[in-house]
């Protein structure tokens, strides 16, 4: 007597997938009760504001100020304050291979691709209307300071350059999220993020270092090439607003391509 064995099948053909509404109430409803959210957006919060209240006070404003200067003093803090943002995308997938939840998060949901996706569109959203609201109040600390302003705020590069503080975020937090999910590890994704946006900039303008740059120009690291979408006008690397927006989410693509691959791929 025979017995046939049926061919195993691909995981994606066991089962319908769930609807992708109910993926993404389950990670809000995961994000939004883990202390580390709170903590790591009231960072964001107290560093990108404080500083645009020290940079209001502390500066002397003789005259109409220019509208684009204010704009760009009021993303400032920005640079200290998205190391939060990173940690916080880090942390959100980091957490789950740290504490072992993976594995119950992934018995829960098998369908590995769209959870992540949906871990990542939560996390992604939740930066950008933080983002773009304290862009707003930043950018309004800096105009109430100044005794004239020379400019409209509604300039269609002003506004874009205010609102351009949550996209930029939201596009690092993608970033950040897929390099923890590739090293499955919150120090490791915290460390290369780290050096993405600080370190390897910084080597590119050393000169015993300046050959760096013929690998990796600092204007297309994800940091400096994103950040071209808060400024009113190019960066000095030549990159317009929308160019090097785009660079930043050309890195948080590729990262999230590797990351859904490799989930797919590994054991949890």
């Amino acid at each position: 007597m025979s017995v046939t064995i049926p061919a195993t099948e691909p995981r994606s053909a066991l089962a319908p997938g769930p609807v992708f509404s109910r993926l993404i109430r389950s990670e809000w409803a995961k994000l939004r009760t883990v202390r580390a959210t709170v903590c790591c957006l009231l960072a964001t919060a107290a560093v990108a504001v404080g500083i645009s209240v020290i940079m209001a006070t502390a500066i002397d404003k003789e005259g109409p100020q220019p509208i684009g200067q204010l704009v760009i003093n009021s993303h400032i803090g920005y640079g200290v304050g998205q190391l939060a943002v990173v940690v916080l995308a880090v942390t959100t997938i980091g957490s789950e291979y740290s504490t072992g939840t993976i594995r119950t998060s992934l018995t829960a949901v098998p369908w590995r691709r769209p959870w992540l996706v949906a871990k990542a569109l939560v996390t992604a959203a939740l930066v950008l209307v933080t983002g773009v609201l304290l862009s707003i109040v930043c950018f309004a600390v800096e105009y109430a300071s100044a005794p004239a302003v020379a400019g409209s705020v509604t300039d269609p590069s002003v506004v874009r350059a205010v609102l351009g503080g949550g996209l930029y975020l939201s596009a690092l937090a993608v970033l950040a999220l897929a390099v923890g999910a590739i090293l499955r590890s919150t120090v490791g994704g915290i460390v290369v993020m780290f050096t993405l946006i600080f370190v390897v900039p910084t080597l590119g303008s050393v000169p015993a270092l300046s050959r760096l740059a013929h690998f990796l120009p600092g204007s297309l690291t994800p940091g400096s090439a994103g950040w071209t979408i808060m400024q009113p006008g190019p960066m000095l690397g030549g990159l317009g607003p929308w160019a090097g927006f785009g660079v930043l989410c050309a890195w948080a693509a590729v990262a999230m391509a590797g990351a859904l691959y490799l989930l797919d791929k590994r054991d949890a």
